[in-house]
């Protein structure tokens, strides 16, 4: 039994913090005095977090201004991340909506409207190409969005102007904002490790679809999009940056580390995990095993191996 000489640090803090910071006396002799104090420090610890979810936003953009110098990275959930160098901002399949989140998004599209320069999306799929995402870059004028045919249909009620979208094709090399884009295909999987072949234009988004290998800062960036893995991929070479996606509708571990060893990047960063309030139906493209494809890398590679948290930023050395 708790007594007014034995009071656990943390029920003390928790019933100052509920109290306003003032100094309160509550008796500690009964059970219910415990569970009254218990529920005090689980809503103090609360309201920090709450409040750290509130920041959060604000430091990913203080941070993304603060940026001058060198590249750095941010993932914003699922395949979504921010890269920066120089003065420049380009982004991958941003989806910063709260629909289905496990956490409120890293930044808000609203905010990043005035700050980034380019937004490479690979298809179509909403967790990719999120409209509603899109709709508040486009309420800026400075993001340029390059949008896969497969995208376009579901863009077009936003009424973005045609200067403003750039449609790459698999295979054929353009220059945007001073980065060398190299497109490559896509191939989209599912369930159980198969293709994705339901959608009844498939063939059509299989030819269109890409993933990109970025040449920005003097690295080589490759993120493959939602893709199972494919012998471009393989073919690839001197890429520095790797964004891999081990779930079950992509390349999953086994054909992630395929990919890992024959390219050996110098930095790998998972994506497409933890972002999602998953169900079992879902969970083909929902879940990701970051954790268990790292314990499957060598020690070297282990070390080249960066899991981001959510908003978290990595800073890469120029050389």
């Amino acid at each position: 039994m708790l007594t007014n000489r034995a009071v656990p640090v943390g029920l003390v803090i928790a019933y100052r913090v509920a109290a306003g910071g003032k100094n309160r006396v509550l008796p500690l002799g009964t059970s219910s005095s415990v569970k009254v104090l218990a529920c005090l420090l689980v809503s103090a610890w609360s309201g920090v977090f709450a409040a750290q979810q509130a920041n959060r936003p604000h430091q990913v953009l203080d941070e993304i201004r603060a940026h001058h110098q060198g590249i750095a990275v941010w993932w914003v959930g699922n395949a979504g991340w921010l890269i920066k160098a120089g003065d420049l901002l380009i982004a991958t399949d941003l989806d910063l909506s709260n629909e289905e989140k496990v956490q409120p998004p890293a930044i808000t599209a609203e905010a990043l409207a005035g700050e980034l320069d380019v937004e490479f999306v690979t298809h179509h799929h909403g967790d990719h190409c999120n409209v509603p995402t899109i709709q508040a870059l486009a309420s800026g004028t400075r993001t340029t969005f390059v949008l896969p045919r497969s995208c376009l249909k579901e863009v077009e009620g936003l009424h973005i102007p045609a200067n403003r979208i750039v449609v790459p094709e698999p295979l054929q090399p353009f220059d945007i904002r001073g980065i060398h884009v190299e497109p490559i295909h896509a191939i989209h999987g599912n369930q159980e490790f198969t293709v994705l072949t339901r959608e009844p234009d498939f063939v059509d988004k299989i030819a269109h679809n890409c993933g990109y290998v970025l040449n920005i800062g003097g690295k080589r960036f490759l993120h493959p999009g939602d893709s199972v893995l494919t012998e471009e991929h393989l073919g690839l070479k001197n890429i520095d940056v790797l964004f891999v996606s081990p779930t079950v509708h992509d390349m999953y571990m086994d054909r992630s580390m395929i990919l890992i060893n024959h390219l050996q990047p110098a930095y790998i960063f998972p994506q497409h995990f933890g972002t999602y309030r998953e169900t079992e139906e879902e969970a083909f493209w929902m879940h990701g095993y970051p954790d268990e494809l790292k314990l499957r890398l060598s020690e070297e590679l282990q070390k080249r191996y960066h899991k981001l948290p959510l908003g978290g930023m990595f800073a890469i050395p120029e050389h």
